[in-house]
């Protein structure tokens, strides 16, 4: 069994706009949830498995729980018709069956939970991790929104404490490539994967998030871009192979290839002698600089 966030974030189609709350109403009224052919995640949802549903803008609020009934499944013209409404915006091609429907009240604030959920890396820059449509969690996270339960964690040790400041120093760096993408060189002209409300940046993976899932410009093909943090090079080298594969066998198309790019402070020796034998991943490091100026009196 498996846990899910399903997101529902304004759209604007049919030359009116939907609201978060609306789809998310429209939604529990059929007991129902649709999604698009490409909707990451799809093909991984199952009978049993267990969701919780987060609203986007303005609301930003964990609202409700249910279990699906049905695995993903493709509509049939008349269920099409029958969940469309008389819309285009809610006509799905796939879906899922909800029972056992719970609608919160009160709603749970994002906020209020950032500190005990661990999917959530960058804490001020949390919205990144709640788009895509569907996203899975693990057993921990799923039971600390149910619970309300935003217990941060604490550094008992100074080893604890340099690991986790080197930690934020790098989900920071995830922050300053998001930000700063068209500007930095990566050897190639990297172009974000766009699928929906999904930019890339944490691309959906099975069970697994990529940091930056890209394309090509000039070939067409996939990157993978990988930030290592503070794990060993066998560790990443396997964590960027896994995600290599999935997107070969469940995103690419069969003349495009896929490679890895892994982004890392330093290279140990084990990832040194990794990378050599893998023609198709290459290592980019980064060094953090800091200036400091006399203030004029």
């Amino acid at each position: 069994m498996n846990n899910w966030i399903f997101v529902a974030s304004s759209h604007e189609s049919d030359g009116r706009t939907f609201t978060p709350d609306e789809i998310f109403r429209r939604r529990m009224e059929d007991k129902f949830w649709g999604l698009g052919e490409k909707t990451p995640n799809r093909k991984n949802l199952q009978q049993g498995d267990q969701v919780v549903f987060y609203l986007g803008n303005p609301r930003k609020h964990f609202v409700g729980s249910a279990r699906l009934a049905t695995a993903s499944f493709p509509l049939s013209p008349k269920e099409q018709e029958d969940f469309a409404h008389g819309t285009e915006f809610f006509r799905a091609s796939y879906g899922v069956r909800l029972n056992e429907i719970s609608i919160w009240d009160p709603p749970k604030p994002v906020i209020e939970l950032l500190g005990g959920l661990s999917f959530i890396q960058n804490k001020q820059h949390w919205g990144t991790y709640l788009q895509g449509g569907v996203r899975g969690l693990s057993e921990a996270d799923f039971s600390a929104i149910l619970q309300g339960n935003s217990s941060p964690s604490v550094c008992s040790t100074p080893d604890e404490l340099e690991k986790q400041t080197e930690f934020a120093l790098e989900t920071h760096l995830e922050e300053f490539l998001d930000r700063n993408w068209d500007s930095i060189d990566f050897g190639a002209k990297l172009e974000r994967y766009k699928e929906g409300d999904q930019d890339g940046r944490q691309f959906p993976a099975g069970r697994w998030y990529i940091d930056f899932l890209c394309t090509d410009k000039l070939t067409g093909d996939f990157v993978v871009v990988e930030l290592k943090r503070g794990q060993t090079g066998d560790s990443t080298i396997g964590q960027v192979l896994r995600y290599m594969q999935y997107i070969k066998e469940k995103v690419a198309r069969p003349d495009q290839s896929v490679r890895g790019i892994i982004i890392a402070k330093d290279i140990d020796e084990a990832l040194m002698y990794a990378v050599r034998g893998l023609p198709n991943v290459s290592v980019l490091t980064y060094q953090i600089d800091f200036t400091l100026s006399v203030a004029k009196k």
